[in-house]
This record gives C-alpha cells, structure tokens and sequence, in this order.
C-alpha cells in the first residue's frame, strides 16, 4: 500500500492505494470502512495491513473489517487498544439471514464478498430487514449511523480521504 497527497484549496486529499475487498462510504461519499474478505482463517499480516491502512488515514476512515468464514473482526481508529477488535462477530449467524445454507454451502469468494455487502446494505437501509443481523452491535459501536443511507463499493484499489 502506497499513498499519495494532492492539495486542494480548502484540505488536502490523500490518496491511499490499497486492495480491499470493500469500501463503504457514507451518505456525503466519504469512506468509513474498509474490509477485507478472506476464505480462510486470517493470518496477522493481512490485519496489520488493515490495521495500516487505518493509521495512514489517521482517523479519516474509522473502521476496518476483516471477514473469514468463522468471524467478522471490526477494528475502530482511536483510543490505546485501536489495533484490536472493538467487536467480534459470527458469520454464520450474520450470513445465514443471506444465504440460508450458508454453513453448509460451498461458497467462493466473490459470492462470499457479495453476502458481506448485502449485509451492510441491509444496516444502511433494511432492503431485506428492519433488524438486520447484529443491528445493536454495529450501533453501539458508532458504525450504524456512518452507514445510514451510504454505499459500499466493491474491489477498490483506490481510496480518497480528505485530510
């Protein structure tokens, strides 16, 4: 991951050139998490690389998220313990609301990506539920209001923070 600053009249943007899976951005377009999709169990590089792309944006994206099979780890910018997990969650119990068999399906990569976005989708405007998974969770650790009438994008390889 590389960044780069361009100045504007009123605040500098940066420009952070990452690869996550997917960016959710809030209702004015300004990123608020980044996450990162793995099949597997994560490794503790692929966190600290999420834990770094947090700390190069010095707080202007505030949560990151990183998603195996078994759990869903959602990392807040700020505080002393900002490199650990401020919530855990199983993705079984988030997923299954989705894909009904989703404990028991083989599920590849891109459907798996497909499913967490459905689910943040699902917290920013209930298309699918009006208590979407772990609702409370999410709202008690400030990340339901930022997702409120956002969007999310898939792939992105390139962030712009204002800073």
């Amino acid at each position: 991951m590389t960044n780069d600053l361009e100045s504007n009249t009123n605040y500098q943007v940066l420009r952070l050139f990452i690869n996550a899976d997917i960016v959710a951005r809030d209702k004015n377009g300004n990123p608020i998490l980044l996450v990162d999709v793995r099949m597997n169990t994560m490794h503790s590089q692929v966190g600290s690389q999420i834990i770094d792309s947090l700390a190069q944006t010095n707080g202007s994206i505030p949560f990151a998220m990183l998603v195996n099979p078994e759990e869903i780890s959602i990392f807040k910018w700020g505080g002393e313990r900002w490199k650990e997990p401020i919530c855990k969650l199983d993705t079984v119990n988030v997923l299954s609301e989705y894909e009904p068999e989703f404990r028991n399906k083989r599920i590849f990569h891109s459907y798996f990506v497909s499913l967490v976005e459905a689910w943040l989708r699902d917290l920013a405007y209930h298309w699918h539920s009006q208590h979407p998974p772990f609702l409370e969770e999410i709202q008690n650790i400030g990340l339901l209001e930022k997702l409120t009438n956002g969007t999310t994008e898939e792939e992105t390889e390139v962030v712009e923070v204002k800073v």
